[in-house]
């Protein structure tokens, strides 16, 4: 089993806007994504930072994985980060295209071991734009293994 981590507040909105309503983690939280509605930046280099709901420490370094579904408009561009409070733990910055696609990106063990509370994880989404240009995001989360979970490969004992 895995653990997920989904938006549940907006941290700080910056000049994004959500397609409808007021905030803008309601709208990429979803369980199963739904590209109905997202969150937006257009003509403006802007940084949006969105709190995860908690997990629990999995005590593993492997199968550590953002993934989120996004398009550009005109020249936009987008960089994901994942934060753990105010330290920067992994980014991407994807080949965008005028479709939404979906991206992921999987931490490094180094990377994974550098979280030291689950519980303060954030998704830091910065649009840029050349001239005329803008992004969306329809939907985020951050996968982890389940907390006590063995390792990969690992081989249980049992004593009888």
């Amino acid at each position: 089993m895995a653990q997920y981590a989904r938006p549940n507040s907006d941290v700080a909105a910056g000049s994004w806007t959500p397609s409808t309503g007021a905030t803008l983690y309601g709208y990429i939280d979803e369980e199963s994504y739904s590209d109905i509605d997202y969150i937006q930046v257009a003509n403006a280099n802007s940084t949006c930072e969105i709190g995860l709901s908690s997990v629990t420490d999995p005590e593993s370094s492997s199968n550590h994985i953002v993934r989120y579904r996004a398009r550009k408009a005109g020249n936009g561009a987008l960089t994901v980060y994942l934060f753990d409070g105010a330290t920067q733990i992994a980014s991407q910055t994807p080949t965008l295209t005028t479709s939404i696609q979906a991206f992921s990106f999987t931490l490094s063990s180094g990377e994974a071991d550098n979280i030291s509370d689950y519980s303060d994880l954030r998704l830091k989404f910065a649009g840029s734009y050349v001239i005329v240009g803008g992004v969306a995001v329809s939907w985020a989360e951050f996968e982890v293994p389940d907390a006590g979970a063995p390792p990969a490969g690992a081989r249980r004992i049992f004593i009888v």
